[in-house]
């Protein structure tokens, strides 16, 4: 009976240390993907003009630039100054 114990006690600890290092690799890449990510862009404004188009005002660091979507396709229309 005191091997059994022993083993559960064992496996209880394993567990628990696994738990533990897999939520601290959570928080280090989702902090990772903040840096990586830091918002610098913003959709402004989007309109729908067919089924499969779209027109897309995006703001990257400042400037603006007009974007047609497609299925296949982005184009740049027309960059806005400052």
């Amino acid at each position: 009976m005191q091997g059994f114990v022993g083993y559960q006690l064992s496996v209880i600890l394993t567990l628990g240390g696994l738990c533990a290092v897999l939520y601290l690799f959570l928080r280090y890449s989702k902090s990772l993907q903040k840096r990586r990510f830091s918002g610098e862009m913003q959709i402004i404004d989007r309109l729908a003009i067919d089924a499969g188009a779209t027109l897309v005002i995006v703001d990257v660091k400042g400037e603006q630039m007009l974007l047609s979507v497609s299925g296949k396709e982005t184009r740049l229309l027309k960059t806005f100054p400052k």
